[in-house]
């Protein structure tokens, strides 16, 4: 069995970034289990898209069964800090540009039956509404299906007592139908996979009728359950990954918690939910021909915990806490002021602080006065006074810069912030003369702006090595 790692050939890298894989080994029984699971679990969490990339095959087993994930979502591949910010204000142009012209675009409605391979009515079956891939609009055949990058899933729905279906809200635009589980899935009308399926075009607030199609395979049971207790979060999916599926399948939890996946194929898959509760371990389903139903998620219960982040030397840099167990992590926001909160289940957590520029480590982790760098114990209470030093470079440098335009009167009362790649900002006062000066900044680009002069827009400021950074303000006259 060959470690979990991504391809150096493929054009996209993975949602967790180099340098962020985890310690723990996942090449040996649950540990490889659950983080693969975690490994998805992020991508959501992140809002990244699943994409079906060059197929990662890696059986590992738990319970003694084998289990085969046959791919990994991922991102485009976007450098800098903010690469899934750009993937976000990306999708968020595109629908921008999508309803451009003064009244919003109406989105199209997909109805049709499906079929069993003995053609009757196939009943409980996952169909979805596949967007085509804008840059080729069909798979490249020289590629072969298990490179082919299908895009999301606009509009699912289960088929009725009668096969039909009616998949509703559905963006303009050319979309596969898609009955079942990518890996396991039937295209209309009759493909095994993106490359020979024919694309239906949505057209605004139309209706596309009768694709009626039969699968091309058969299902297993029906699997659903019920969430104790029930979260009471709105939003809440129960996820499924596993088999020989090559995308994760999710459905929402409803109001009374149950949840229902319909019929998938036979083999043995993991359950959980998105977001994922701390500590929450995966349930292992096995799937056959009868339905699995009856399966519980019960998330156990957190509690609070609480600390603050301190740096040697200047500002904190732009970091990745998480408090990690071998079952799961759990992410904590950093606050501007450095403090941060967040719930964690009772086990032993290691505190993991990463993605921060070179020069920067981690100093020392502390509980009041207990030496907390290889964990501490979350219990039946809540956990506060978490420190966490971080060492930096002894020298850092300057940005000294002058505010011409400005009345003198003005000066005085002014004060100039900068945000870029450190927590929160910086502020420093004007002086008379209209000099400012930020004796330790960290490299990078920043936004500069005069917090009392709103006539003046925010400038771009490049901090691009260590030496002092000189700077100009012009406030433009009125």
């Amino acid at each position: 069995m060959s470690c979990l790692r991504p391809s150096s050939s493929t054009t996209k890298s993975s949602c967790f970034s180099p340098g962020h894989e985890p310690a723990v080994s996942i090449c040996h029984g649950k540990q490889y289990v659950h983080k693969i699971d975690i490994y998805f679990q992020r991508c959501l969490r992140r809002g990244l898209p699943q994409r079906r990339s060059r197929q990662y095959e890696h059986g590992f087993a738990e319970h003694g069964t084998d289990i085969n994930t046959q791919s990994l979502c991922y991102a485009w591949p976007l450098s800098g800090e903010h690469s899934e910010e750009t993937l976000v204000i990306a999708f968020a142009l595109a629908f921008i540009l999508l309803f451009q012209g003064g009244q919003a675009v109406q989105p199209g409605v997909v109805t049709g039956q499906l079929r069993t391979i003995d053609g009757s009515p196939a009943i409980a079956v996952r169909v979805a509404a596949v967007s085509v891939p804008v840059a080729t609009g069909n798979a490249v055949e020289a590629d072969g299906p298990q490179y082919y990058t299908l895009g999301f899933s606009a509009s699912t729905a289960l088929t009725d007592k009668d096969g039909r279906y009616r998949l509703v809200n559905i963006p303009p635009g050319r979309y596969y139908i898609v009955a079942g589980a990518i890996g396991e899935a039937t295209y209309y009308p009759a493909a095994a996979d993106g490359s020979t399926a024919t694309a239906v075009t949505v057209a605004p607030a139309s209706t596309t009728a009768n694709l009626d199609f039969k699968l091309l395979r058969r299902f297993g049971g029906k699997v659903s359950g019920r969430v104790k207790p029930n979260t009471n979060e709105e939003q809440v999916k129960a996820t499924l990954l596993g088999g020989r599926l090559e995308e994760l399948l999710d459905v929402p939890v409803t109001g009374d918690g149950s949840f229902e996946f319909g019929h998938v194929p036979p083999g043995t898959y993991l359950l959980g939910l998105f977001p994922r509760p701390p500590g929450l371990a995966s349930v292992v389903v096995k799937v056959g021909d009868a339905d699995v139903s009856g399966l519980e998620i019960v998330p156990p219960p957190t509690r609070a915990v609480t600390g603050r982040i301190v740096v040697q030397n200047g500002p904190l840099p732009h970091a990745l806490l998480q408090f990690s167990t071998p079952q799961g992590y759990v992410d904590a926001t950093i606050k501007p002021d450095g403090t941060f909160t967040t719930r964690l289940h009772a086990a032993r957590h290691q505190v993991e602080l990463g993605g921060m520029p070179v020069g920067y480590s981690v100093a020392s982790i502390r509980l009041s006065s207990i030496d907390a760098s290889k964990g501490f114990v979350v219990g039946n209470a809540d956990v506060s006074g978490i420190v966490i030093t971080v060492a930096s470079p002894s020298r850092l440098p300057r940005v000294q810069g002058v505010i011409t335009g400005l009345p003198a009167a003005r000066l005085t009362s002014t004060r100039v912030e900068v945000t870029g790649p450190i927590i929160g900002s910086l502020e420093t006062a004007a002086k008379q003369d209209g000099s400012f000066e930020f004796a330790a900044v960290i490299p990078g680009l920043y936004r500069l702006r005069l917090i009392q002069v709103p006539e003046l827009a925010p400038i771009n400021l490049l901090v691009a090595g260590w030496d002092t950074t000189k700077v100009q303000v012009v406030v433009p006259g009125r």
